[in-house]
């Protein structure tokens, strides 16, 4: 399954990129994944995490390895039991702030490959969501 999705952030990229990157307070103000996020591993420009997540009523552990290129893009590697993915993610910088652009690709195996209809579909609509807890979180961050 491949999809993609963009959400407007009214901030700075710079800001943007810093909240996508402080793992640790993600499980703060993400209510539809992540349940607990500890970094095992941080170089120059890379980051490996384990977490906890949840995902169509299941509570699964989730492993992520991260290259970074600062301010503008994320490239994430990420397996759950029964799936693995892709994700890049890519901030661009418009006159309104930043658009937050995800391209993803998750190939589905086990029982998530039994549930693929249900689960592409809860992936399609579990993307956008947390993109815009995301925007949320970052604009009540702005400065006055």
């Amino acid at each position: 399954m491949r999809t993609q999705y963009s959400q407007l952030v009214k901030a700075p990229r710079e800001r943007v990129f810093e909240a996508l990157t402080d793992y640790e307070a993600i499980p703060t103000w993400d209510r539809v994944v992540f349940k607990r996020i500890t970094v095992t591993e941080r170089g120059p420009n890379t980051a490996t995490l384990d977490a906890d997540v949840r995902f169509m009523g299941m509570k699964m552990r989730r492993t992520e390895r991260h290259v970074l290129t600062p301010p503008e893009k994320i490239e994430v590697d990420g397996s759950v039991r029964d799936a693995i993915n892709t994700t890049v993610w890519t901030l661009s910088t418009t006159p309104e702030g930043t658009i937050l652009a995800a391209q993803l690709e998750v190939e589905f195996k086990g029982l998530l490959k039994l549930l693929q209809p249900l689960a592409e579909r809860r992936m399609r609509n579990l993307l956008p969501e947390w993109m815009r807890e995301l925007a949320s979180y970052v604009e009540a961050k702005q400065p006055s």
